[in-house]
C-alpha cells in the first residue's frame, strides 16, 4: 500500500483530511531519513573494515614473499622448491586481489 496521494489544492483547504495524509507523508520521510543514516554510517564501516582487510592481507602476503626455508644439508628438496615458490605465487595473487579492492574502496 501506497501514500495516499497530495493534491496542492488540498493545501488550501487545510482539511483534517489533507492534515492526515500529511502526516504520513511526513512520518515515511522520516523513516526514509533515518534508513540513509544508517546506511551511509554502515557503508563507512565497511569501508573502515576493508581497508584494515587489505592492510592484514597484504601484510600476510608480504610474510609469505619472504618466506625462506632452512635447508638440511647442502640444497633444498624438490618439496621445499614447491612449497617456497607456491607461496611466492599465492602472494603475488593476493597482491593482484588486494590492487582490486583498494581501487573499489577508493571508487567510493
Amino acid at each position: 500500500m501506497g501514500l495516499p496521494a497530495l493534491e496542492f489544492s488540498d493545501s488550501f483547504l487545510d482539511s483534517p483530511d489533507f492534515r492526515e495524509r500529511l502526516k504520513y507523508h511526513e512520518i515515511e520521510l522520516e523513516r526514509t531519513n533515518k534508513f540513509i543514516k544508517e546506511l551511509i554510517k554502515d557503508g563507512n564501516m565497511l569501508i573502515t573494515a576493508l581497508k584494515s582487510l587489505s592492510a592484514a592481507v597484504q601484510k600476510f602476503s608480504q610474510s609469505l614473499q619472504e618466506f625462506q626455508f632452512e635447508c638440511i644439508g647442502d640444497a633444498e628438496t624438490d618439496d621445499e622448491v614447491n612449497i617456497a615458490q607456491s607461496f611466492k605465487e599465492f602472494s603475488q595473487l593476493l597482491n593482484t586481489v588486494e590492487e582490486e579492492r583498494r581501487r573499489l574502496v577508493r571508487a567510493h
